[in-house]
């Protein structure tokens, strides 16, 4: 099993209560109905009021190495990441065990 940890910072100027982060999320929390390869899949907005903390977390978890690397190929993702690119900034990072 391969865990993927995404955390999302949003740029200066957009609202979590705005419609394009609602949408963004709602894209979000449907990927596991489209993408069969996920094997466990917890997302949402950071709730630990901070200015330094992530906005918005992920974790997902994936068969294997093949598997993740499959999701981040899948159209599905590939489309969720686009709407992304005016809304936000990312890191991620990716352990097995």
């Amino acid at each position: 099993m391969i865990s993927h940890v995404v955390l999302f910072k949003f740029l200066p100027g957009v609202s979590i209560e705005g419609e394009a982060v609602r949408a963004f999320h709602d894209a979000m929390r449907e990927l596991p109905a489209r993408i069969d390869l996920i094997r466990g899949w917890r997302c949402g907005f950071n709730e630990t009021p901070d200015v330094d903390a992530t906005d918005y977390v992920l974790i997902a978890e994936f068969e294997d190495q093949a598997a993740l690397y499959a999701y981040f190929e899948h159209p599905a993702h590939v489309a969720v990441l686009k709407s992304l690119e005016s809304l936000a900034t990312l890191v991620f990072g990716d352990i097995s065990g």
